[in-house]
């Protein structure tokens, strides 16, 4: 079965309408605890008999080291090559088998495994993920033949892909100190040399009952799933408490850029800014403002760059929700031949324009209706309220937050979106990534 990579975990918890309690109430979530520190959040929707059984561990890149970058995504996919249950691929073929699918995700803070699955085959599922927890085997000749698998998407989606490649040296250039430096794939030393033993204990240090949490919504009996869960997953030691994550980023002192020359058809850019934490009260007028420049035909950055100069064929970008202060990027798909300071100039005009004049009203309400949407499509299933529960519960520790966070963006005011774009779009924050290509000039 295809994996999907993820580089950035893109099940981006949203907000919640003001209408929510029609659709998720409060109090129909109900949250447990077992000795061994797992925790589980339940929440029953009987409208179709079907079952979203998401597993999110906290770790991700943030987690690793120098000498050992990529192994949390390579886990993800061991996480599928067998236990000494149930063999390699066996995971997948009796989930198929029994009418489910499944998938995963590797992110910056979080790896988060995803089951949908008929009702009628919850106890088997269970069994299968709680197998997993404690029993991989990391099979000398399957390790080997994953690390291939790895090494051979590295290769494709980043080494061979231009863009990706201006992403991966603009993100090391930009931040120095914190583990966020590499991307989720890992440097290619780093995965051509990852010993068994160090990708074991690292397993053993993360995947443990007190560092994950269950959420399950759909087709089930609360008392019934419970006594299953205990059944299955009881057992499974409690682990080590997790290495904290201690450095922090140092503010950066000036401007930075990089400059890549290699074969391309069409150049590449892209501009960074240092941004807030998803925790950060920062974090909501930042996420507005994103959507004002970069979301959609009306943003500001398209209509400059693409309808009217005509320098581009898109742009993108924005800011992710990250447990430690990330980044707010801007990339732009430049047309052939063109003037790559031009397109920095615009992008500065435009900031500036926010610094001194703000945004419109209509621009700001424009942003809060785009949130409500964006939120409120996926809470039409039941996969889509098990990733909004989840990542509430590892971005902000508990899925409480997800009732309160409409009241933080609608606090925003004009004045103080204003003030963000000021306080983070500062020339010294700033780190510039163009890719000319091979035998072109700037």
């Amino acid at each position: 079965m295809k994996r999907l990579k993820i580089t950035t975990f893109l099940i981006v918890l949203l907000l919640v309408p003001l209408f929510l309690g029609a659709e998720l109430r409060k109090e129909d979530v109900s949250v447990h605890r077992l000795d061994n520190g797992l925790k589980i959040v339940l929440l029953e929707d009987h409208d179709i008999p079907n079952i979203a059984f998401y597993t999110s561990f906290r770790v991700g890149s943030r987690n690793e080291r120098p000498g050992i970058t990529g192994v949390s995504h390579f886990i993800e996919h061991m996480m599928f090559n067998g236990t000494q249950k149930f063999g390699p691929g066996e995971f997948d073929r009796i989930m198929e088998f029994n009418g489910g699918r499944n998938n995963a995700g590797t992110g910056n803070d979080t790896t988060t495994y995803t089951n949908w699955y008929p009702a009628a085959a919850l106890e088997k599922m269970i069994e299968l993920d709680a197998d997993r927890m404690q029993g991989l085997t990391f099979d000398p000749k399957v390790l080997e033949s994953e690390r291939g698998v790895i090494a051979s998407e590295r290769r494709m989606g980043v080494e061979n892909n231009n863009e990706s490649m201006l992403n991966e040296n603009v993100q090391a250039t930009a931040i120095m100190a914190h583990p966020y430096h590499w991307d989720v794939i890992g440097w290619m030393s780093d995965i051509l040399s990852w010993k068994r033993n160090e990708i074991i204990d690292y397993y053993r240090t993360y995947y443990s009952p007190n560092n994950a949490v269950v959420v399950v919504v759909g087709d089930f009996q609360t008392a019934k799933i419970l006594e299953l869960i205990k059944k299955y997953y009881s057992s499974i030691p409690k682990g080590p408490e997790s290495p904290t994550v201690n450095t922090v980023e140092p503010p950066q002192m000036g401007p930075k850029r990089v400059v890549m020359r290699k074969p391309a058809q069409t150049p590449s850019f892209q501009m960074v800014y240092h941004a807030p934490a998803a925790t950060s009260p920062d974090y909501p007028g930042m996420d507005i403002l994103s959507i004002v420049l970069l979301q959609g035909e009306s943003s500001r950055l398209y209509q400059r760059l693409v309808a009217q100069e005509q320098l581009a064929i898109d742009v993108s970008g924005g800011l992710a929700q990250t447990i430690d202060p990330y980044l707010f990027f801007v990339s732009v798909k430049p047309k052939t031949g063109a003037d790559l300071d031009r397109i920095e100039k615009v992008i500065e005009e435009e900031f500036a324009k926010v610094k001194t004049s703000g945004i419109a009203e209509k621009e700001l309400q424009k942003a809060l209706n785009t949130i409500r949407t964006d939120f409120y499509s996926p809470l039409q299933t039941i996969a889509g309220k098990a990733s909004l529960l989840g990542q509430s519960e590892i971005l902000y520790s508990s899925y409480e937050y997800i009732f309160t966070a409409m009241d933080k963006y609608n606090a925003v005011t004009l004045k103080q979106v204003q003030d963000l774009a000021a306080k983070y779009f500062t020339e010294n924050n700033k780190t510039v990534g163009v890719l000319i290509p091979e035998g072109g000039s700037k």
